[in-house]
């Protein structure tokens, strides 16, 4: 087969892998504390006898983490992070990390994420809200006061390496760096951090991305054509 066949099949790839990620993307603009992943594309010389073919290589992926809109909610439960930082989950698999905040209280006055996950606090240990509380009150240090009681500080988090974290689903995420205690992320109350996909740009990008792709489809049949017809040239003239 035809090297340019080959280079632009490599390039194909790489457009089915964006077009995916881009996908994804746009799925979860509506999720809270999302963070849009983004891919790297690059190429790598292959020599052919005396000239370099330039191939597509697999795209790397990165995780854009500017932060989010701040969404107000009014619910006492639901927390954003102002700066870098991520509270803490713990769920059946170890401790998690996340920024999105819409958490609640279950049946047994434990503060959790949507999936029932407790929120750790600082201190590691759960946060229990009582049932018959009145007023609760979550400060910028993440001190939970409930009817003027200290009950537990929320947890937040940061990590030197942010890149280094493994995405799990939409909006977990694990590590394997220690993280630290952050000094200068802020909790709010009340509110939510908004995904920081761009739905504009994300959908701009998929028509893009839809014209690069039927492109180089287009190639790879002409350049099959061409094979055809030169093949069976070929044949003729050895008849």
């Amino acid at each position: 087969m035809d090297n340019s066949i080959y280079i632009t099949l490599s390039r194909q790839t790489a457009l089915f892998r964006d077009m995916e990620v881009t996908a994804n993307n746009i799925a979860n603009v509506n999720t809270a504390g999302y963070n849009a992943e983004k891919l790297m594309f690059s190429d790598y010389l292959v020599k052919d006898n005396k000239r370099m073919d330039a191939y597509a290589n697999d795209p790397l992926s990165w995780r854009d983490t500017a932060q989010g809109s701040m969404k107000t909610t009014s619910n006492n439960f639901d927390l954003a992070i102002s700066g870098n930082g991520y509270f803490q989950i713990q769920t059946p698999l170890g401790v998690r990390y996340t920024r999105a905040g819409n958490f609640q209280i279950n049946a047994e006055g434990t503060l959790v994420n949507v999936e029932g996950n407790a929120v750790l606090g600082a201190d590691g240990g759960e946060i229990a809200i009582p049932d018959n509380a009145k007023s609760v009150i979550i400060n910028g240090a993440g001190q939970v006061t409930v009817d003027g009681e200290d009950v537990g500080q929320v947890g937040v988090m940061e990590f030197a390496d942010e890149q280094g974290m493994k995405r799990l689903g939409n909006s977990l995420y694990s590590s394997e760096e220690t993280p630290l205690p952050s000094e200068t992320a802020r909790v709010v109350q009340g509110a939510l951090e908004t995904s920081n996909v761009s739905p504009v740009s994300e959908m701009v990008r998929v028509m893009n991305l839809g014209r690069a792709t039927s492109s180089t489809a287009k190639f790879i049949e002409v350049m099959y054509d061409l094979q055809r017809k030169t093949a069976s040239t070929y044949a003729k003239q050895q008849a």
